[in-house]
């Protein structure tokens, strides 16, 4: 059986590896066991099954006595099964992978190890994580865990989700401060121009899903009117996840909470601006996944939440892609594509496609709107033609 992570092909089997300066037989290197982990979070999502890990962190002076360690890992192999994968995590820490394992197998199985273990005289903690069990679906939106697994769970998480690199922060931080500068009169015209149309405020606050499905208070230029209905959306984002592919178009050309000159705000993208304020926090980026709204992440499937592994962006690869004219399916699997390819060259793509994207965007409305004018005072005409007189009406 062989494991495939991009392309790189890792044989499952055992091997004679050599850590920390001595050989040991049958365990998996750091990377390889991190790459079949990440291996089996994709099948589990796919599959819709589970798996668990069992993190065992031993003494230095186990971890660093030969004889001792092939002696804690012979014992360890005896219990575990054939099916699952044990290797290194860290300098002083072994995990046990089980494969299709709920979390109260792998309690079953840990109560084992630690039964057996302790009796050999071996000193180590052991800690559980099972997966989705510890993951999205259980967090509620914040970064806390039961207690079963909270001293681990960042441990194991961190090869699932990728923390910003330090080029990419630099990047967002020297970006939204530049843009925030040169675009200064733009926010206060928009501004003012939100206060003479519309009552109520100038900023609207919402609660978005951010990097691994924490939320966090995004910001928009309001082009709504104060207090109006979510469902209307809410009906409209269901549908299209749901279904997957049809193309995710707005709502803007027929929704009754947009304010007056709402939809130009919003088909040239301006309502997104207070997002810089997002990415010199720190909750988004210049580049990313757009962040979704909660309710949209409750009929995510268990895949569509590796979205998450990165920090959500004001632009990225589906803006520049086609944005609505794609379905939900093809968003997703763009966003993922982006995850799993992050590097500097890609964001500044991304960065300078963005503009010319939006300015398409806008033709192509116009142009639509121009055909559906033409096209609706050609039906008037024919409807004019076709109409009978009044006097062969008065005949008739």
């Amino acid at each position: 059986m062989y494991f495939k992570r991009g392309k790189t092909i890792i044989k499952s089997q055992k091997r004679t590896v050599s850590t920390k300066g001595f050989v040991i037989s049958g365990i998996y290197t750091q990377r390889e066991l991190h790459a079949i982990v990440s291996y089996e979070r994709a099948r589990s999502d796919r599959e819709n099954t589970s798996f668990s890990i069992l993190h065992i962190h031993v003494d230095s002076d186990l971890a660093n006595n030969r004889n001792r360690t092939v002696g804690f890992l012979n014992n360890l192999r005896r219990i575990i099964r054939d099916i699952d994968h044990l290797g290194w995590w860290d300098n002083e820490t072994f995990a046990v992978l089980l494969p299709s394992t709920k979390f109260e197998g792998a309690q079953v199985c840990a109560q084992k190890l630690e039964q057996q273990l302790s009796q050999l005289g071996y000193d180590f903690s052991l800690h559980l994580y099972s997966y989705p069990d510890h993951w999205l679906e259980k967090t509620g939106g914040k970064d806390e865990h039961s207690s079963t697994a909270n001293k681990t769970t960042l441990h194991y998480e961190k090869i699932f989700t990728k923390r910003m690199p330090v080029w990419k922060r630099s990047l967002d931080i020297a970006g939204s401060l530049t843009a925030l500068l040169i675009l200064s009169p733009l926010f206060l015209f928009t501004a003012l121009f939100i206060k003479m149309v519309s009552p109520g405020g100038i900023i609207f606050t919402q609660k978005r899903v951010g990097f691994r499905g924490i939320e966090f208070d995004f910001y928009k230029f309001r082009s709504m009117h104060q207090g109006n209905n979510q469902a209307f959306h809410g009906k409209h984002a269901e549908d299209f996840i749901k279904k997957e592919d049809v193309p995710m178009l707005k709502l803007d050309d027929y929704d009754p909470r947009i304010i007056p000159g709402g939809k130009i705000m919003r088909k040239l993208c301006v309502d997104e601006l207070p997002q810089l304020i997002n990415v010199l926090k720190g909750d988004m980026s210049l580049v990313g996944p757009r962040p979704c709204i909660p309710y949209e992440k409750e009929s995510y499937l268990r895949w569509h939440t590796h979205r998450f592994d990165v920090v959500p962006g004001m632009t990225g690869l589906w803006q520049v892609s086609g944005k609505n004219k794609l379905t939900f399916k093809q968003m997703i699997r763009l966003d993922i594509a982006y995850c799993r390819n992050l590097s500097p060259y890609n964001d500044l793509k991304i960065i300078f496609l963005t503009i010319p994207a939006i300015l398409k965007m806008v033709l192509e409305s116009v142009e639509s709107r121009m055909r559906n004018r033409t096209s609706g005072e050609q039906t008037d005409s024919e409807e004019a033609v076709n109409e009978p007189s009044d006097s062969i009406r008065a005949n008739a």
